[in-house]
């Protein structure tokens, strides 16, 4: 009776190409981890100042969509869209989620943890409506303690 005698496996076959295979899918797997947590814009991700931005970058809005930022308390705000500078008073300011109307005028209390700042597109405003396609923001935002202090996001999105 003849004995069949395997072939003996290489290194790589047995070892090297199985740990190969496992770091690939392992490092897909962490890629699509971090690629998927969270907001997709990693600068409000990592800024502390900054809660949210109206609209989210790259989302799809409505032409009269509002347009803001949301700050921790003891910031302020000022919004440029599509290259025009929002004047302060076409800007709302909500500091109160329970009253907002009363938030809007009396510039609410830093108590609060709401402090947003949101423009309304409106025919007779700086911008009477978003433009058909991309639109770009650009915040420029302060400590109410060091005006001088002035940092600046700018995102985009498209409006439908």
């Amino acid at each position: 009776m003849t004995e069949k005698v395997e072939p003996r496996r290489s290194l790589f076959s047995r070892i090297l190409g199985p740990a190969l295979v496992t770091v690939g899918i392992t490092g897909v797997i962490l890629g699509f981890a971090l690629s998927n947590s969270g907001s997709t814009d990693i600068r409000v991700e990592g800024n502390p100042v900054i809660e949210a931005l109206f609209p989210e970058p790259d989302a799809e809005v409505l032409r009269q969509t509002s347009i803001g930022i949301d700050l921790i308390a003891g910031y302020e705000a000022e919004l440029t869209i599509n290259g025009v500078p929002i004047p302060p008073d076409q800007i709302n300011v909500l500091r109160d989620l329970e009253n907002p109307r009363e938030s809007a005028q009396t510039s609410g209390t830093f108590g609060s943890t709401l402090n947003r700042f949101l423009y309304q597109p409106l025919e007779g405003r700086a911008v009477p409506e978003l433009q058909g396609d991309r639109n770009c923001v650009v915040a420029v935002y302060w400590p109410l303690s060091d005006t001088t202090a002035r940092s600046t996001i700018e995102w985009c999105f498209t409006a439908l």
